[in-house]
């Protein structure tokens, strides 16, 4: 019986489910950039989600380099966000295309890709583009080998000083 009644609680979710039209994104993106004391960058997209038919509390799914991701929703339902982390080797420079789906889109894209169809014909109901300027990967020469290079030149002025000022 238990089992009837969350079978039936979970159809009725599915089927009054809204879907957001006409969605319009405001988005503001973090990644990790010091890459000397980490070994996976951190991207980071907080967002808010409107839309033209006036839709609210939906469901999202995201696209990213990682793969497909869900959403986070805050209580309100008015702000939402996405994350996921990379390797610092194979984490570039440059822009993260996000594509946003709701419950339809997303399983569409899922059906696609179980039949190793063409996924870019599904249309994702948002794009945000997350900016990463790059991990910094700590300086060209280490702090040490500067301090020995230092130290030998010190000695060398100071051994050629002495061989003038004793001849």
């Amino acid at each position: 019986m238990n089992c009837l009644v969350l079978v039936l609680a979970a159809l009725v979710a599915v089927v009054t489910g809204e879907t957001c039209t006409g969605a319009q994104v405001e988005a503001v993106g973090f990644t990790s950039q010091d890459a000397t004391i980490v070994t996976k960058i951190a991207y980071i997209a907080d967002f808010t989600l409107s839309c033209s038919n006036g839709a609210k509390d939906i469901s999202l799914y995201a696209e990213t380099v990682d793969g497909i991701v869900g959403v986070a929703r805050s209580v309100d339902g008015v702000k939402y966000q996405v994350s996921w982390v990379e390797d610092v080797a194979t984490a570039s420079s440059g822009e993260r295309p996000i594509k946003l789906y709701d419950e339809q889109g997303y399983a569409s894209l899922r059906k696609a890709q179980r039949g190793s169809e063409d996924t870019s014909s599904v249309q994702a109901i948002a794009t945000i583009n997350l900016y990463h300027p790059g991990a910094y990967r700590g300086p060209w020469v280490q702090s040490e080998t500067m301090a020995i290079l230092a130290a030998i030149f010190i000695y060398y002025y100071a051994l050629t000083q002495k061989t003038r000022l004793m001849a």
